[in-house]
């Protein structure tokens, strides 16, 4: 008895895992600037088979070469019609390029049909609503549409609520969160939307007459960085009787300057007197993982990691200064550029990533120069 009930547990959670969801194409029909936007972001490319970084990461994982499970699927192939195979363990299982609903990404229908958020051991879950053609919306007076139902959820949809089902954090085996938001608890502004989703125009579907819509390119370190640069600022100033100058960083962010250790935030600062170009020292914000072995902290792969070993990000809400000692001169332009690469300049040879112009890409979020 005890066996048929394990049995019919586990049929349930497969039932459960494997949810039937629209296919993104035909969300296009209805909502074309919306799907044009959704397929340049990271939400439609979050699969190993479109995403080199986070390939570079899982064929490394000891979890694929032992053909153990695809963990990261919860959160990368969520609408996988076989998902729950995916996340069980020793069967062999492992992502398939072939399988159109592992191609859908986080798809469309996925996102809209998440009710609330709940806490995992590993990472946070997504509670998903069981009728396939009704979404979710925040907007008080959603309207109606021919081919599926609108619901308000705007505890969920409003300020984000739902990214933080797959972006809240992420723990390894031994119970380490590798990565995660660390939100700002006295943030006056903790809103996802506002800073990763903003307005742009256009009506959201062929059936309003709105003007604006919810950006679905989801302003990110893969996508454009001019809106996200409002939220950061740069001050440069000379001290000292021009013995030296600061540049001054605000991360008006709820949230630390880089989540993901593989990330590599980095200030560049120059000054150029007449036609020579002096680099200055170059600072890096970054989160070390590792573990502890005798007195000496090591670096270690995600999955062995067991603690922050260093971490000079700049925290949530926090103004930085960078001071320079430096004789400067009348004429001398100093220039200073903030940004980041998705992937530090150490670990790009460990994962065979030396070569792939995303990994190798600065993107500058913010630039600014003084003149002396």
């Amino acid at each position: 008895m005890k066996k048929f009930l394990m049995i019919l547990a586990l049929s349930g959670f497969a039932l459960a895992a494997n949810m039937h969801f629209e296919k993104n194409q035909k969300c296009s029909e209805c909502h074309p600037a919306i799907y044009e936007e959704y397929q340049t972001s990271q939400h439609a490319k979050a699969t190993v088979f479109k995403d080199p970084l986070h390939a570079a990461v899982y064929y490394k994982h000891p979890q694929y070469n032992k053909l153990d499970k695809y963990r990261c699927g919860a959160c990368h192939v969520p609408t996988a019609d076989n998902l729950s195979e995916l996340l069980a363990a020793n069967n062999g299982v492992v992502p398939d390029a072939d399988n159109e609903t592992q191609n859908e990404a986080v798809a469309c229908a996925y996102c809209h049909r998440i009710e609330d958020t709940k806490p995992g051991k590993a990472f946070s879950k997504n509670i998903v609503s069981k009728e396939e053609r009704v979404y979710f919306s925040s907007k008080s007076n959603p309207g109606t549409s021919p081919f599926h139902g609108i619901k308000t959820n705007k505890a969920v949809f409003k300020d984000g609520k739902l990214c933080m089902g797959c972006h809240t954090r992420k723990a390894n085996k031994k119970k380490f969160d590798v990565c995660e938001t660390d939100i700002n608890p006295n943030a006056k502004n903790k809103d996802c939307i506002a800073c990763h989703m903003h307005k742009v125009d256009g009506a959201p579907s062929t059936m309003s007459n709105a003007k604006q819509h919810t950006f679905h390119g989801f302003d990110g370190l893969h996508g454009d960085l001019k809106h996200l640069s409002q939220f950061i600022g740069m001050d440069i100033s000379v001290k000292d009787y021009k013995k030296m100058f600061t540049i001054t960083i605000d991360h008006d962010v709820p949230h630390s300057s880089r989540l993901h250790p593989l990330r590599m935030g980095l200030l560049k600062v120059t000054v150029k007197r007449g036609s020579e170009v002096i680099e200055m020292e170059s600072r890096k914000l970054i989160k070390v993982i590792g573990s502890k072995a005798g007195k000496s902290p090591v670096k270690t792969p995600p999955w062995l990691a067991t603690e922050i070993i260093k971490d000079t990000r700049i925290p949530a809400n926090t103004v930085k200064a960078y001071p320079y000692a430096w004789n400067l001169q009348a004429g001398d332009v100093i220039t200073a550029k903030f940004g980041y690469f998705l992937v530090k300049t150490r670990a790009l040879q460990k994962f065979d990533l030396q070569d792939n112009k995303e990994a190798t890409k600065f993107r500058v979020i913010k630039k600014g120069s003084f003149n002396v």
